[in-house]
């Protein structure tokens, strides 16, 4: 597909760099934090595609993805609520001096397809989106974009019926200008590759890969809802979603594969010492980084890319599982292209996806109290929160993820409430200005 890349907005550094170097594009067309981005200022574009967390479509209460705050009267409202054309006031006093900083990249991508009008586009998002816990909002997603001039084509599709062995379900939403829209796009129809887990797997790979017998024992005692050894991947599988944890990472969706079994097997039966015997007898391994890139559908090339740029192995990992499966973009593409061939004349595209950790690179965040109400910090949820000072964490949180505060080099003091029972591995590494952590006994 030919096409000109007019910009692309990501506000996490090294996935711009491995995006600038697999598109082979200067990173001076990042446009970075989109928040700060003049919609009216940008360049020409006929294609936007984008993507968001689903958090953004809940409407309210503690998950609300996207929350603004009026500066008047202090009033919170989720702007999703809010019709476009009134929703920079505030719906309590009509104060126009509001603070956006709790925005979501919907609202934000909402924004840009409202100013500059694309020909066409595609959103991404996880198949819950669909559910009833986001079936209003999604509905007011949708009515938006219709008030906007454009017709809207959605469904929930398996990459795994479209060319790379991976079940991995999420929505692909496309959007036309009704004006140029002739009515003839339908979704791509799924068929059987034939691919399965052998056919991207390496035959040797180094031994770091495979699970050790300690960690084997280890894994067995977890206690979490997921248990890897009762879902482990064989040489004819179909890989389960590779999520933004990575599929290398040490957690309970973990995937793991032997080539000593031929499909996905529950490995957690008989005693304690049987089954632990029988998994070591496996060598089970998690992915390859590069195993990672293959299963969502990029070539080696492209990984190599990757590597050239000195992005490290564990963004590597999540790199993979924050991506859209490559195969199912171009199938949609594809059918797109059939039913009207001329929205790819002259493609000039503007791309928004977003890095993944919730407080990810807050460079100016200082100190956070975290209340009784919150019961987890997940897996990078701080991380490389460099001006971050202190933490106090509730009595209500049972679980710290991983890389919760990775790099936070300023970090000096953390004081962890006693509910929690476990840290994940790296949450405080490399937080070289700590001095003080007070770990309470029920931590296992």
């Amino acid at each position: 597909m030919k096409y000109t890349l007019v910009n692309f907005c990501e506000f996490n550094e090294s996935a711009a760099r491995s995006y600038s170097a697999i598109h082979n594009e200067p990173l001076s067309k990042n446009l970075g934090d989109i928040t700060k981005v003049d919609e009216t200022k940008l360049d020409s574009f006929n294609m936007i595609c984008g993507g968001s967390p689903c958090q953004d479509f809940s409407l309210a209460g503690k998950q609300a993805g996207s929350m603004w705050e009026c500066k008047d009267c202090g009033h919170e409202y989720n702007p999703l609520t809010a019709h476009y054309s009134k929703r920079d006031c505030c719906p309590n006093c009509g104060s126009k001096n509001i603070d956006k900083t709790r925005s979501s990249l919907l609202v934000e991508w909402l924004r840009i397809v409202r100013a500059n009008k694309p020909n066409w586009g595609i959103y991404e998002n996880v198949k819950n989106l669909l559910g009833s816990k986001f079936k209003a909002s999604f509905e007011m997603f949708i009515k938006e974009l219709n008030e906007y001039g454009y017709n809207t084509y959605y469904k929930v599709l398996n990459s795994k019926d479209y060319g790379v062995p991976q079940g991995r379900e999420r929505v692909y939403l496309i959007i036309i200008r009704k004006d140029i829209d002739n009515g003839k796009f339908r979704c791509p129809k799924p068929f059987d590759s034939g691919l399965r887990l052998k056919d991207i797997v390496d035959d040797i790979v180094d031994e770091k890969y495979y699970l050790t017998d300690k960690q084997i024992e280890s894994i067995y005692h977890w206690k979490a809802y997921q248990r890897p050894f009762e879902r482990i991947c064989g040489r004819n599988s179909i890989c389960p979603t590779i999520t933004a944890r990575g599929a290398g990472e040490y957690h309970s969706g973990m995937v793991l594969y032997s080539d000593k079994l031929d499909t996905n097997t529950n490995c957690e039966k008989g005693t304690e010492a049987e089954t632990i015997a029988y998994i070591k007898s496996l060598h089970p391994r998690v992915l390859t980084e590069k195993e990672s890139f293959r299963v969502m559908g990029f070539d080696d090339e492209d990984y190599s890319n990757v590597v050239r740029v000195g992005i490290r192995p564990r963004e590597q990992y999540r790199q993979s599982g924050n991506s859209i499966a490559v195969n199912v973009l171009y199938c949609i593409y594809k059918e797109l292209y059939k039913a009207m061939p001329y929205l790819f004349d002259d493609l000039k595209v503007s791309s928004y996806f977003s890095g993944i950790g919730a407080f990810e690179n807050c460079y100016s965040l200082n100190s956070i109290s975290i209340p009784d109400s919150v019961t987890s910090i997940g897996y990078g949820a701080f991380e490389e929160c460099s001006s971050l000072t202190s933490v106090t964490i509730g009595n209500d949180v049972t679980s710290i993820g991983w890389y919760a505060f990775y790099n936070c080099t300023s970090l000096a003091s953390v004081t962890i409430g006693n509910g929690v029972t476990s840290i994940g591995g790296y949450a405080f590494y490399n937080c070289t200005s700590l001095t003080s952590i007070t770990i309470p006994d029920s931590v296992t």
